[in-house]
C-alpha cells in the first residue's frame, strides 16, 4: 500500500471517529433514559420519542460507515475529498441529525419527568446532535483540518514524560481495597460522562482523564484495576498510552481499548499490542458489563498468582537459608555423633580382660546406630568384686555420649573406693549425674542395671530391660527389673526405689543382657525383632560359648533389620557360667 492512499485511509478513519463521537453520545444518552423510564414514566409517548431518538442515532451511524466506508477509495489517492463533498452526504446525514434535535426539544417542552437526569440527559443529545450538525455542514472543512493535523501519524516516542519516579507494583495490592477503580480515558466529556455512568451503575469506582497526558500522569500517581482507553486523541493518543504502559512498571494493568474506529486492523494492532479487549462506540451496556467482568476477574488472578508466587518464593528463600542451617547442624550433629560413638567404643571392656575371668564366659557387642550414641556396658574388676553394667542414655549426640562416660566413671569409682551396698551406690551414682546434669542445663537421664557376681551368684540392681536366664537344660527364666531400681539423674535421690535380687548360676547357665536397640529393631515392614524371638534363639543356642551366642543373636537381628535404617544402637551382653 502507498504511503498516499495509507494517510487518506488514516483521515478517513479519523473523519470517521470525529462523527461518531457526537453519535455515540445521541445512542448512549437515548438508550440509558430508556433503560431509566420504562419502568417509571407512565407516559408511553415519552418511551416513543425516545425511541425514535436511538433509532436515528443507529441510523447516523449506518450512513456514516455507508458513506465513509475506506472501500470507496479504491485505490485512487484523491478520491477522498470527493467522498466528502458529496453533497447527498450532508443532506441523509442531516435528516435524522435534524429529527434527533426535534425530538429532543418536544420531550423537554412536553413531558412531565420527574427524574435527575431526565433534562440533563436531553440536553446532551440535543448538544451532540447540534455539534454533529456543524460537523456535517462543515465536513470540508473538518476534513482538511484532520489532513493536516499531526496527530494523524503515531509517534511512539514519549521521551516527554518523565518515568523515573515510577514505583514498584506492589502484587498484594487488590486483596486491600473493597471495590476496583476503572479509569477512563477518553477526550469526548459526552464518552467519558456515558462510560463514567454505565461503570458506576456495575458498582465500580471511577476516574477520568481528558487525553493521554493526563492518563499517564494518573496512572502514576493512582491506583487503577482496569483502564478503558480511547484509540484516538490528540497529542498523545490510545496507541502510545497502550504501548508506554506495557513497557512501564503499570503493565500488570488491563487495557480494553475503545474506538469509533471500526477497522478490523485497529483491533489486530490493540491486541497485539497487549490490550486485553476492544470495544466500538457507541457502547453496548450489556457487553461492557461482561467485558469489564472478565477482564478484572482475570486481573485478580493474575494478582493472586503473583501473590502466591512472591509468597513461595519468599517460601524458598527462608527454606534455603533453613537448609543451609540444617546442612550446618546436621555437620555439628554428624561430628558430635562420631565423637560419642567413639567415646562408646574406647570405654568397652577389652578382649584380654574379659578371658581374665575365669568363672564366666563374657562376650560382649555394641554397634552405634547412625544417628544415635546413648548405649553404654561395662565389665568391671577390683579385690575380688565383679560388676557387670549395662545401660541406654536417652537421645543422641554428645551430651549423650558425655553422660554415658560420666556414668562410667562414676561406676569405677564407687568400685574403687569398695562401695558394695547395691542402695549407696546407685543413690551416690544418680546424685552425681543428676548435679551434673543440671550443671549442663541438660534433660538427658538414663536406665541402668548392675550386676555383681561372687561366689557362683548374680546380685541384680537398677532399673532397665529384662533380663533372660537360660539354664542348663534348657528352661528360661526372665527377670524383670522395673522394680529394682529408677532412672539415674530424673530425680535427685532414687536410694528408696533400689532394690536387689539374687541368682545362683549353675555351670553351663547363660544369663543375656541387651538394650531395646535389639528388641525394638524393625524390618521393612515395621515388625519388631521382639523379645521373644531373642528368647527364643539363645534358648536353642544356650549349647554353644558366649561368643558364638553372642555372633549368632547378632547375625539374626541383623538379618531381621535386612536394608532398613537402624535406628539405635544395638548392644548384647552374654554370659555363661563355666
Amino acid at each position: 500500500m502507498s504511503t498516499d492512499l495509507q494517510s487518506q485511509l488514516s483521515i478517513l478513519a479519523h473523519l470517521r471517529h470525529e462523527l461518531r463521537n457526537p453519535i455515540n453520545a445521541i445512542v448512549g444518552y437515548s438508550e440509558m433514559l430508556l433503560e431509566d423510564l420504562e419502568a417509571t414514566t407512565t407516559d408511553p409517548k415519552v418511551v416513543t420519542d425516545l425511541t425514535e431518538i436511538s433509532l436515528c442515532g443507529k441510523e447516523l451511524l449506518n450512513l456514516v460507515n455507508t458513506f465513509l466506508n475506506p472501500e470507496l477509495l479504491n485505490g485512487d489517492t484523491y478520491a477522498l475529498k470527493t467522498i466528502v463533498a458529496n453533497p447527498t452526504l450532508q443532506v441523509e446525514l442531516q435528516k435524522p441529525t435534524q429529527q434527533v434535535i426535534n425530538y429532543c426539544q418536544k420531550l423537554l417542552n412536553t413531558a412531565n419527568i420527574d427524574s435527575i437526569n431526565y433534562s440533563e440527559d436531553l440536553n446532551k443529545i440535543c448538544t451532540a446532535a447540534s455539534h454533529l450538525s456543524n460537523e456535517i455542514a462543515n465536513i470540508i472543512q473538518l476534513y482538511e483540518e484532520v489532513q493536516s493535523s499531526t496527530s494523524i501519524a503515531i509517534n511512539d516516542n514519549l521521551s516527554t514524560m518523565n518515568l523515573s519516579d515510577a514505583p514498584e507494583y506492589i502484587a498484594d495490592r487488590h486483596e486491600e481495597l473493597s471495590q476496583d477503580t476503572i479509569l477512563i480515558v477518553d477526550d469526548s466529556q459526552a464518552n467519558r460522562d456515558l462510560l463514567s455512568r454505565q461503570v458506576e451503575a456495575q458498582g465500580y469506582r471511577v476516574a477520568t482523564a481528558a487525553d493521554g497526558r493526563q492518563a499517564l500522569e494518573m496512572i502514576q500517581k493512582g491506583q487503577y484495576d482496569l483502564i478503558l482507553l480511547d484509540v484516538m486523541m490528540p497529542e498523545i493518543d490510545g496507541y502510545q498510552v497502550l504501548q508506554w504502559i506495557r513497557h512501564s512498571n503499570w503493565q500488570h494493568i488491563p487495557v480494553i481499548m475503545i474506538s469509533a474506529l471500526d477497522k478490523i486492523d485497529s483491533v489486530v494492532k490493540c491486541i497485539e499490542m497487549g490490550a486485553e479487549d476492544y470495544l466500538p462506540k457507541p457502547f453496548n451496556s450489556v457487553l461492557l458489563k461482561a467485558r469489564i467482568n472478565a477482564c478484572l476477574n482475570k486481573k485478580k488472578l493474575r494478582d493472586r498468582e503473583t501473590l502466591y508466587l512472591s509468597k513461595l518464593a519468599e517460601a524458598n528463600t527462608q527454606i534455603t537459608q533453613l537448609n543451609q542451617l540444617l546442612t550446618a547442624e546436621n555437620s555439628r550433629l554428624s561430628a558430635e555423633l562420631e565423637i560419642s560413638q567413639r567415646l562408646q567404643k574406647m570405654i568397652l571392656p577389652k578382649e584380654q580382660e574379659l578371658n581374665s575371668i575365669k568363672e564366666l564366659e563374657i562376650a560382649g557387642f555394641m554397634e552405634p546406630a547412625d544417628e544415635v550414641g546413648g548405649d553404654y556396658y561395662d565389665v568391671l574388676q577390683n579385690n575380688g568384686q565383679l560388676k557387670i553394667a549395662i545401660g541406654d542414655v536417652t537421645g543422641h549426640g554428645l551430651e549423650s555420649g558425655v553422660l554415658m562416660l560420666m556414668v562410667q566413671t562414676a561406676v569405677r569409682t564407687l568400685m574403687e573406693s569398695n562401695q558394695t551396698d547395691p542402695k549407696k551406690f546407685l543413690e551416690i551414682l544418680n546424685r552425681t549425674i543428676y548435679k551434673n546434669i543440671q550443671r549442663m542445663n541438660s534433660d538427658k537421664y538414663l536406665s541402668l542395671c548392675l550386676v555383681d557376681f561372687h561366689g557362683g551368684k548374680l546380685k541384680l540392681s537398677g532399673q532397665h530391660e529384662e533380663i533372660l536366664v537360660i539354664r542348663s537344660g534348657g528352661n528360661l527364666e526372665r527377670i524383670d527389673t522395673i522394680d529394682l531400681g529408677f532412672p539415674i539423674g530424673l530425680e535427685v535421690t532414687i536410694e528408696e526405689f533400689v532394690f536387689q535380687v539374687e541368682i545362683e548360676l549353675e555351670p553351663e547357665d547363660v544369663v543375656v543382657l541387651y538394650t531395646d536397640g535389639i528388641t525394638e529393631a524393625e524390618n521393612d515392614l515395621g515388625i519388631q525383632y521382639g523379645l521373644e524371638k531373642l528368647s527364643q534363639i539363645v534358648k536353642n543356642n544356650c549349647d554353644r560359648s558366649a561368643e558364638n551366642i553372642r555372633q549368632i543373636v547378632v547375625d539374626d537381628v541383623k538379618k531381621h533389620i535386612g536394608f532398613h535404617k537402624i535406628y539405635d544402637d544395638i548392644t548384647l551382653v552374654v554370659i555363661k557360667k563355666r
